[in-house]
């Protein structure tokens, strides 16, 4: 057999060439003979060029190309070794973000914070950043959590203005791992996933996760919501999204005019990643609204959960005297590990006693769905257990549609 040729040019516009070439298990590359590679495909190289994982690919940068310039500039070969890390910042800020190891068991909040800042610098673009922010923060989780990779993971991100996107810039990021992949990851706990491409196409339902089995709607853990958030992001903002994993590649192109609420999505069966990839990309200023996209997502979300509550214990009334009251504090980077820590060690002791106690949301105008599931999933079922209520204070419209989701299907199943 003939061996396969490496991709002339990388663009996410065009995955498959390059992510078939990888799958053809190669040795070596001359990155000088690829114009031009966006930052996804060198995350991609990457990830299988680290000098510490089994049979390295061995990437030549030695010659004068742009795409050899544009990998030393974002520091291709200290992540390699293992030496690169966040704390290396942008290689230029406002456009683009050094190339990071994410390790496994870290807090995936702090990484996301410094990446969506660092990259999207510009006030005016806040709702940009915050969309960015959920997104890393969501394939962050997903690496630390699933992937088994003992390296864990690398990631990237730029703000793309030439090229294909001179009429309309990208932002675009990037996360893989080398890890057992999504339909291993799957197919543990939902049995009825044939092969790679079902298992990739069931990942973007809610509800889906290695976590808990089929049917289920939430563990401790997280509530299998990351990979469909960020769908549905890609569809409102008019964006791609490119998932590859051992088996199979999803992609899935938005509607630039906003027209098609679905979006145009394929799989293709026989070519992936030896692990998981993930790259997004949206238009720099496609969020005008993040709270009201996020909000239109969580709606499609309850659509789609079994409707199986019948008591409320989430209270937004005004608490009787003598309840516990605590106030939920924005440091402006979200903990959810910590949120857990707290409800195991102040909310739920007091729930088991059957003693109510109230959470203050003052001043948070909104929280991301793993932060509240990290920190109420466990507490409300043990609130309905015991029939005790969990109240709710100066909830802005955000953060309360949030929680009115979070009690829909923890309590669904």
């Amino acid at each position: 057999m003939m061996p396969i040729a490496s991709p002339s040019r990388v663009e996410l516009s065009e995955p498959l060439a390059l992510l078939r070439w990888l799958e053809s298990d190669p040795v070596s590359v001359s990155l000088g003979a690829i114009d031009p590679i966006e930052l996804w495909g060198l995350v991609a190289l990457a990830a299988r060029a680290r000098t510490d994982g089994e049979a390295p690919l061995r990437v030549n940068l030695e010659q004068a190309s742009r795409s050899c310039q544009f990998a030393r500039a974002v520091g291709f070969e200290d992540v390699l070794s293992g030496a690169g890390g966040l704390a290396s910042a942008a290689a230029e800020r406002g456009r683009t973000v050094k190339l990071a190891r994410i390790q496994r068991h870290a807090s995936t909040e702090p990484p996301s914070d410094q990446i969506s800042r660092l990259l999207v610098a510009d006030p005016a673009l806040e709702d940009t950043r915050r969309t960015l922010y959920y997104v890393l923060n969501e394939l962050l989780r997903n690496v630390v959590q699933h992937s088994q990779d003992r390296l864990g993971g690398i990631v990237g991100a730029q703000l793309n203005r030439g090229g294909r996107n001179s009429d309309l810039p990208m932002v675009q990021v990037a996360v893989v791992d080398a890890g057992i992949g999504i339909p291993v990851s799957l197919q543990s706990r939902h049995t009825s996933l044939a092969d790679a491409g079902a298992a990739l196409e069931k990942s973007l339902w809610p509800h889906i996760s290695s976590t808990f089995d089929e049917g289920e709607t939430g563990s401790a853990q997280n509530a299998g919501m990351g990979l469909f958030f960020i769908s549905e992001m890609t569809k409102l903002v008019g964006g791609r999204l490119v998932i590859a994993t051992r088996g199979a590649t999803l992609t899935l192109q938005g509607d630039e005019n906003f027209e098609d609420p679905h979006g145009i999505q394929k799989v293709h069966k026989g070519v992936g990643y030896p692990g998981t990839l993930v790259a997004f990309e949206m238009p720099v200023d496609a969020v005008q609204d993040y709270d009201s996209m996020i909000e239109t997502i969580r709606e499609r979300a309850r659509e789609r959960t079994p409707r199986r509550a019948i008591h409320k214990w989430l209270s937004f009334e005004a608490p009787p005297a003598g309840t516990f009251k605590f106030v939920v504090r924005s440091t402006g980077v979200e903990d959810a590990r910590e949120a857990q820590r707290f409800s195991e060690d102040q909310l739920m002791p007091r729930l088991v006693k059957r003693q109510s106690v109230a959470l203050d949301f003052v001043g948070i105008p909104t929280c991301t769905q793993s932060y509240v599931h990290a920190l109420l999933y466990e507490a409300l079922r043990l609130a309905w257990a015991r029939k005790t209520p969990i109240y709710i204070l100066n909830a802005q419209p955000a953060v309360k549609s949030t929680l009115e989701l979070l009690e829909n299907y923890a309590l669904g199943g």
